[in-house]
């Protein structure tokens, strides 16, 4: 069911700029072409907001840049429950944090400096 009546016309919110979209187009094409060569090297990644990471470039598309990273279970992100213990449950004590894999997508148009470590 629609509560939008139909002769209420849609009105534009927002357009990008032309020349905004000209050059993040640039960008991107840049990026690509520069970043092609160092696949699977190990690189750090700095944002316009000023996090900074550090993986190995494992690809891109045409919006994010993807880091293949290691991440720990002590640094508890998303739906990482500390509390969960598996059954049977292990001995004491129980074992410390435990590493693992992930891929990290950052948004191109994002990026402040990728550089080799």
């Amino acid at each position: 069911m629609s509560i939008y009546s139909p002769d209420v016309r849609a009105s534009m919110i927002y357009q990008a700029d032309p020349d905004a979209a000209r050059h993040y187009h640039h960008v991107r094409n840049t990026l690509h072409q520069t970043c092609k060569p160092y696949l699977n090297h190990k690189v750090k990644v700095q944002t316009h907001d000023g996090n900074t990471h550090e993986g190995i470039l494992a690809g891109m598309d045409s919006k994010n840049v993807y880091l293949f990273i290691t991440v720990s279970t002590d640094q508890v992100r998303g739906f990482y429950n500390p509390y969960y213990k598996p059954y049977p449950y292990p001995p004491y004590p129980y074992p410390g944090p435990v590493s693992g894999n992930a891929i990290l997508p950052l948004v191109l148009y994002e990026l402040l400096a990728i550089s080799l470590l």
